[in-house]
């Protein structure tokens, strides 16, 4: 069954669907008598029967709707540095589908990429979500300098995934917490002024095992590993 975001609750029973996802009742050729499933920004699911398909938006009429109970209680932020785009974008879809609760892109000293793509983030986070049956869009922030990102308040565990840390892993970490987020270098790393800097905003440097990872591997496998041991895995 087709899976949409509207964020506006039905109103009445009856629910709005927006021009812009149009398209996937096009390529479905969904018509009135149709049935499809939306979520919407309080993450509720309600399954809806087409009324109305015009170019402009289509109606449909909410038949059930249930409260949905797919996300992870650990709110993960992962906290990437900026990798080549199409590399970035495929970290974002995929910590999407791992469930983290925000994505805060940030500029170290060896990014290669530059530039901000936080519209085009926050689509395919989005899509993901659709995809993958969240009832949450993790907030995506825009790429900002790593400093400025270590001066926000950041809630329970605060880590950082560096290749030079040979003993601390995330087993020999607390086990509970309710927060966490995790910083993962660019594909040059962090340099040791950057861990030192993390290390003063109270972020704790962990190794996720013996070989050198890529950094869009790195963030996958970082997330992984908190869900499993803190959150719904």
């Amino acid at each position: 069954m087709l899976r949409l975001f509207v964020p506006d609750a039905p109103d009445g029973g009856v629910v709005r669907i927006p021009r812009a996802e149009l398209k996937h009742l096009r390529v479905l050729r969904l018509g009135p008598g149709d049935r499809l499933c939306i979520f919407d920004d309080t993450g509720r699911e309600h399954e809806v029967v087409l009324e109305q398909v015009t170019a402009r938006e289509a109606t449909g009429r909410v038949i059930a709707t249930s409260q949905a109970s797919r996300e992870s209680p650990l709110e993960l932020v992962l906290m990437p540095a900026l990798v080549k785009h199409d590399r970035m974008d495929w970290v974002v879809e995929k910590a999407t589908e791992l469930g983290v609760a925000r994505i805060a892109p940030v500029v170290t000293r060896f990014s290669v990429a530059r530039g901000d793509h936080a519209e085009r983030w926050r689509r395919i986070a989005t899509a993901a979500a659709k995809q993958c049956g969240r009832t949450r869009i993790p907030v995506v922030d825009a790429a900002r300098p790593l400093d400025v990102a270590l001066r926000e308040t950041w809630g329970g565990l605060r880590l950082v995934a560096w290749e030079e840390e040979q003993a601390a892993k995330l087993a020999d970490l607390p086990g509970a917490t309710n927060a966490a987020v995790v910083l993962i270098g660019p594909e040059g790393g962090l340099d040791a002024g950057e861990v030192d800097a993390a290390r003063a905003a109270g972020f704790t440097t962990v190794s996720l095992g013996r070989r050198v990872l890529r950094a869009d591997t790195a963030a996958l496998v970082a997330i992984a590993l908190c869900q499993q041991r803190w959150g719904d895995g």
